[in-house]
């Protein structure tokens, strides 16, 4: 990973989680690209009166002087948290979506990572179900780490959980993690959530544990629970877990995870950074 893309619209909440971008940049060599995308007012300009003409004719004069406003208080956060090393680069993108904007941005650039807060969304199923965060997860070509406005970074990245259901395609992903892991000298808790209540899964974790050979920060848990979203979200609070990792697939997929039953919603909101590995850019 040498490209991490930052999607900002330089909220307190997007820049509490550009701590996460610069603290990752530096634990693994990379640069950071802060876009920020704007878009026009939606107007027919054959009917627009003069001075409405000239108003779409300075807009983006008017983004960019905006634009240049926003950019000190970046500079003082970087200059706080001690990261003025860092090679970092400011793209303004004119978008009609922005969702679309960010993605074509990635594949343009050659991102490897997306790093960016969950405006507009509070936890965990929030940031799978809605929200930009939410639909750049699951689209895009490269991973994403989304950050929850509440998730506070001290610093330090010492644990990551992996939540599997033990695929194929889980295993490459976790080949990915335990290289981030060495990175910031993290520990890894794979978990999984028995809703069965057999042991067929508690076989299936020692069979990956034997895989990954004795290995001193890798763990291994298998949950039993009736909801897979309490029983993780617990022991992501239990384990005082730094990020939660996983591998994604499709909204159906998601929907079906995190909507698993509405006289059982959880009212405990995540605080956990998600980094998200879609399933289509494992397997590509």
């Amino acid at each position: 990973m040498k490209n991490i893309l930052f999607p900002t619209d330089f909220s307190e909440a997007a820049n509490h989680a550009f701590i996460y971008a610069l603290h990752f940049a530096d634990a693994i060599d990379a640069s950071i690209t802060l876009l920020h995308v704007y878009r026009k007012p939606d107007t027919d300009p054959i009917r627009l009166p003069p001075n409405m003409q000239a108003f779409q004719d300075n807009f983006d004069l008017h983004e960019f002087e905006n634009y240049k406003d926003a950019i000190p208080p970046v500079t003082r956060l970087v200059e706080e948290q001690g990261f003025t090393r860092l090679p970092i680069y400011h793209v303004l993108e004119e978008g009609e979506k922005i969702v679309d904007t960010i993605l074509s941005v990635v594949r343009r650039d050659e991102i490897d990572l997306i790093i960016m807060g969950t405006t507009g969304a509070h936890g965990l199923k929030e940031v799978f179900l809605g929200s930009v965060a939410g639909e750049v997860l699951e689209n895009a070509d490269c991973p994403v780490l989304a950050v929850p406005r509440e998730a506070v970074f001290d610093g330090k990245l010492d644990r990551i959980a992996f939540a599997t259901t033990f695929t194929d395609i889980e295993k490459k992903a976790l080949m990915r993690i335990e290289e981030l892991a060495e990175r910031f000298g993290a520990d890894v808790y794979c978990v999984n959530v028995d809703t069965a209540h057999t042991h067929f899964y508690h076989q299936r974790m020692e069979k990956l544990k034997a895989e990954m050979g004795d290995k001193s920060n890798l763990h291994f848990d298998v949950l039993d629970g009736s909801y897979v979203y309490e029983e993780l979200i617990a022991y992501l609070k239990k384990q005082d877990i730094d990020v939660l990792a996983m591998v994604t697939h499709r909204r159906t997929f998601l929907q079906e995870l995190f909507n698993y039953s509405k006289t059982k919603m959880v009212s405990y909101h995540s605080h956990t950074p998600v980094l998200s590995y879609q399933a289509h850019y494992l397997e590509a």
